[in-house]
C-alpha cells in the first residue's frame, strides 16, 4: 500500500493507492481544539481571577502564543473549548480570532473533564483534527506530524518528546542496595514524555463522554480495543505553563533574552 500526501496551507490531501487500486480520501480541512476550560488548580489563586490562557509571559498573553503556533503550521480554523468561568473573558480579547489571523469559534461546557469538553464540542470538529491543551508551549513541527498521522492510518497520534528533564534524580540500585547508576534530572530518550498535543481522527469523538479525560481514560482504552494508536517522536522540549515553577522557568528565559526552545 503507497500512501500519497498533498497540502494546501491546513488541508491535507491523501491519496492510497493498494493492489493497483486507487483511492482518494480529498482534502482534510483539520481544525485545533484548544483545551482551555480547566480550573488551573496548580496555578491558584492567580487563576481564580485570570484564565491560564490569559496569563501573561513577556509581553503576550499564554493564548497568543498557542494561536501563532498553529498558525504557523498551517491551522487557521480553531475551536476554543471553554466553561462559563473563562468564555467572557477569552471572548472580550480574542473575539472571533480575525485580528490573530485565524476563525475562532468557541464550545462552552461544564468543567466535565478534556474528553468532555471534547465530546460537547463534536459538532465543531471535522473528520480529522488537533488536540492542544492551552497550558503548552513547544516549537514541534505539527506539520510534520499530520503526515506521520495520515500514513500509519491512526485513529489517535500522541507527540510525545525525547528532551524533556524528568524532575527527579534517578538510579539503578542491585539487589544488594548498592548503586550501580545516579543521575540527577536526566533526559530518559527511551521513556518519551506525554507534550500535551494529539491528532484525532472523529471516531475518538465516541469516547469522550462527560467526566472522563483523554490521557486518563479515552487513550488507554484506545489501546485496550486495538485500535491504531501512534507516537510522534519529537527532540523538542515544550513547556507546561500549569504549574508556578515551569511559569516562571519560562518568564525567566525570556527576561533573559533566552531562546525558549
Amino acid at each position: 500500500m503507497v500512501c500519497g500526501l498533498s497540502r494546501n496551507g491546513s488541508r491535507l490531501s491523501v491519496t492510497l493507492k493498494s493492489n493497483g487500486y486507487e483511492y482518494s480520501f480529498g482534502e482534510l480541512s483539520l481544525k485545533a481544539a484548544i483545551l482551555a476550560g480547566g480550573a488551573g488548580t496548580r496555578l491558584q489563586p492567580i487563576t481564580a481571577y485570570v484564565p491560564k490562557a490569559l496569563l501573561p509571559i513577556g509581553s503576550r498573553y499564554v493564548i497568543e502564543y498557542i494561536i501563532d503556533y498553529l498558525k504557523s503550521n498551517g491551522i487557521v480554523e480553531l475551536v476554543m473549548l471553554v466553561s462559563d468561568n473563562e468564555v467572557q473573558l477569552l471572548q472580550n480579547h480574542l473575539g472571533d480570532g480575525q485580528r490573530f489571523g485565524v476563525k475562532l469559534e468557541y464550545s462552552v461546557a461544564d468543567r466535565i473533564g478534556t474528553a468532555g469538553a471534547l465530546g460537547a464540542a463534536g459538532e465543531l470538529l471535522g473528520e480529522r483534527f488537533v488536540v492542544y491543551y492551552g497550558d503548552v508551549l513547544t516549537n514541534m513541527n505539527l506539520r510534520e506530524m499530520t503526515t506521520f498521522h495520515a500514513a500509519k492510518q491512526a485513529i489517535c497520534t500522541i507527540a510525545m518528546s525525547t528532551a524533556v528533564p524528568i524532575e527527579y534524580g534517578v538510579g539503578r540500585v542491585a539487589e544488594d542496595g548498592r548503586v550501580t547508576y545516579f543521575e540527577e534530572k536526566p533526559v530518559l530518550k527511551e521513556y518519551p514524555i506525554n507534550m500535551g498535543i494529539n491528532i484525532f481522527e472523529k471516531d475518538v469523538l465516541t469516547y469522550c463522554g462527560p467526566k472522563k479525560d483523554v490521557a486518563t481514560d479515552v487513550i488507554p482504552q484506545l489501546l485496550r480495543d486495538g485500535k491504531r494508536v501512534f507516537a510522534y517522536l519529537s527532540s523538542k522540549r515544550h513547556y507546561d505553563i500549569g504549574t508556578f515553577k515551569s511559569l516562571e522557568e519560562v518568564r525567566a528565559r525570556l527576561d533573559h533574552g533566552k531562546d525558549l526552545y
